[in-house]
Order: C-alpha cells, then structure tokens, then sequence
C-alpha cells in the first residue's frame, strides 16, 4: 500500500508541474528525483539508475530513432513533399477527416518511439484552414497513432507477451482484435465532432493518378516499413536507410545535411525523451511496481479485477507497453489460466495495460504530441478519459468467446 501511495504522489506531482507549464523535459528529471527521495534511495544507486537510463542499449537506440524520425521529417518538410502528400490524398478522398485519421495510422504501422512527433505535422496539414483546436488535433493524432499496438507483431510488447505467456503473435492478434477495431470506430465519434468536410473540391480527373502521386511520395516512410516487416530490420536502421536514400534523391551536399541536421533535432525533445528513460530506471531500482504488484496480488479482490488494476497501474507508471508487460505478465502468469494462459485473459491483461499507457503523463507520443500542438494537457486528458473506456469495454467480446 506504502508503493501505491508514494507512486501516485510521484504522478499527482508530475500532472500539476505539466499543467503549471513547466517544460516537459525538466518535469521529468524532476520526477524521477522525486521518486528517488520517497524511496530514500542512495545517491550511489540513484546515479547508477540515472546512468543506465541514459546509456542502455534501449535508450539510446530510442533515442537515435527519435532524432531519425526528426530528420526525416525535416525533409519532407523543406522539401515540400509532406504538403504535396496530404493535397493528393485531400484530392484523392476528399474528406479531412480522413487524411487526418490515415496519417498517423499509417506512421503507426512502423513501430518507431515518439513516432507521433513524425505524424503531427501531417495532421496540422490536413486540418489545413478548418477551426479546429490544439487539443482537437493532438488528440486526432495520438490516438489514431495507436491502433496496432495492440494486434501487430511487430511491436515488441506483442513480442514479449507472446513469450512470456506462450502464445502465438496470431491468438494475440485474433484476441486484442476488437480492441484495435473499437480504436478506430470510437475514434470516429469522439475525436472529429465538429469538424466537417473539407470545402468542395472538383473530383479529380483520375483519382488513381492521386492516389498514385500519393503513394509515390509517401515511398521513403514504406521502404522504413517494408525493411522492418520484410526482412526483420532495425527500426533505427531502416530510418537511417529512408533518409540516405531522401538525402540522394534531394540532391542533398554535405553543407545541405549539416543544416538539416542542425534544424532538425530537438534538443529539447532528447532531453525529454533522456528524462523519461531516468525516470523509468528510477522507478526500477526502487522495486516500487514489484511492491504495487505484490499488494495486489496477495490481496483477495477478484481475479478479473487483479488482471484490469496491475497492468493499468504499470502502464500508467511506465508509459510503456513493453513496460507493463515485462512488469506484471510473469507475475500474472498464475491467474490467466490453470494449464495454459486463456487468451480472453491475456487480453484484459493487455488491455488493461495498455489503456494505462494511453493515460500515461509520461508516455513519449502523448507529451511530444502536446509539445508539437501546444495544447492543453488537462484538456486533452479530459478528450482521453470516455473513449479509453469504451475501447477497454471491447474486452467483453474475447471474455464472451473464450
């Protein structure tokens, strides 16, 4: 009980200095200390924790994506090919809400940190001169952001669950389905209220042609998919390889990359993304997710209720899927089923998890996405709240079909 009270103090804290307008990436390293002086941990061990936060393998690896994605963005931008990619989709379906909704669905087919901070731009263009708010748009891309998280293979939460629980990528798939599908449908209710079509434009001559200029230009962000799906690449890796091959096409001299480089990446962005990983490594070493687990578990409230609270806390904690699922599935192991894990089971566990992630402050598509627009951090979550619900009520039909 001492875990769960001193984490929610951590996390009230977090919420008020984010809605006091402290930048977002002091508001971590400010947790994290935080955190470290609840659980009187020893500056040894702290610095060790914030070391490792920094300059694990992970950290930096989300991090080189991160600037990747930055750069690549850059390009698209500049070069004008991010304007021309919304206005022969507008053209080709002309309907805004709908290149609003693709966009970051698309971006989110390729399992890249932060990679909403890619996709905001995207949204911004297709809203083009509508009246819609900051908080309107980030919550257009955030959460159509994150539709196939719960179903694709290739995101490592997937990956990890699969192993942890012993089933199959496609059971996990078949079984986290309807909360994917409620994602888009709920998200046509909640997130485009007021906003109508675009104004008439003429039918295109030759749709095809659109769509075709469309997927032409949009050819650098599909060869970083094809790479990570096809031939199993390194989401760094395959960013690195699409903005080479923009560099080339562009015609790009080397004076020409330095000052892409130096106007694209943020410093402000890294800094937050190094303040979440601190934090993340902090919240580790103090055991204090182990101890909220533990209370949960040797309470005697209902199994159903123990696999919706543990994951939606550690999702909450950590903003991570991989989070929540290396946390709490071994632990949870026991109560999804007796010989094998049920896959309705898994699923309320995944869920559950997941919609913690989505609520998260410190969940890296959520505070870029409040970053990029300038909205409204309170307001947005309380654009989250209903929605989250109803996507987590979708776990009814595996629960009813297993």
């Amino acid at each position: 009980m001492t875990d769960l009270l001193k984490t929610t103090a951590v996390l009230i804290l977090i919420i008020v200095l984010l809605r006091r307008k402290v930048s977002m990436s002091a508001v971590m390293p400010i947790g994290a200390v935080a955190l470290g002086v609840m659980y009187l941990t020893p500056p040894l061990v702290f610095l060790k924790a914030a070391n490792l936060g920094v300059f694990a393998p992970k950290s930096l690896e989300m991090t080189i994506t991160l600037m990747l994605t930055m750069v690549m963005e850059n390009i698209l931008r500049t070069t004008g090919m991010l304007k021309r990619m919304v206005t022969s989709l507008s053209t080709a379906i002309p309907d805004r809400r709908f290149v609003m909704a693709a966009m970051p669905a698309m971006i989110g087919m390729l399992p890249s940190p932060g990679g909403a901070v890619f996709s905001a731009p995207m949204v911004n263009e297709a809203a083009g001169e509508a009246d819609i708010n900051p908080e309107q748009k980030a919550l257009i891309n955030y959460w159509y952001r994150h539709i196939w998280e719960y179903v694709s293979p290739l995101y490592p939460g997937i990956i990890l669950a699969a192993g942890i629980t012993g089933l199959s990528t496609q059971t996990l798939f078949v079984a986290n389905l309807p909360f994917a599908l409620s994602v888009i449908g709920w998200g046509v209710l909640f997130c485009f209220r007021g906003i109508g079509r675009q104004e008439s434009v003429p039918p295109p001559a030759n749709r095809k042609r659109e769509l075709l200029t469309f997927f032409s230009l949009i050819s650098p962000i599909i060869l970083a998919l094809l790479l990570v799906v096809i031939f199993r690449v390194n989401a760094a890796l395959a960013l690195g390889g699409a903005v080479i091959s923009l560099y080339g096409y562009h015609r790009y001299t080397p004076a020409m990359i330095l000052k892409n480089l130096r106007e694209s990446v943020s410093g402000k962005a890294l800094f937050l993304v190094i303040g979440i990983m601190i934090f993340q490594e902090v919240l580790r070493a103090t055991g204090a997710l182990g101890g909220i687990s533990a209370f949960f578990a040797a309470s005697r409230m209902p199994v159903h209720l123990l696999l919706f609270l543990i994951p939606f806390i550690a999702g909450v904690m950590t903003g991570l899927t991989v989070g929540f699922v290396g946390i709490t599935f071994p632990l949870l192991l026991p109560l999804m089923g007796a010989a094998a894990p049920s896959p309705a089971l898994v699923a309320l566990a995944f869920g559950a998890g997941f919609a913690g992630v989505m609520l998260s402050p410190i969940h890296l598509c959520y505070v870029l996405t409040i970053e990029y627009f300038q909205a409204d951090i309170t307001k947005v979550y309380h654009r989250l709240f209903l929605p989250s619900a109803c996507v987590m009520a979708a776990v009814l039909i595996p629960l009813y079909v297993w």
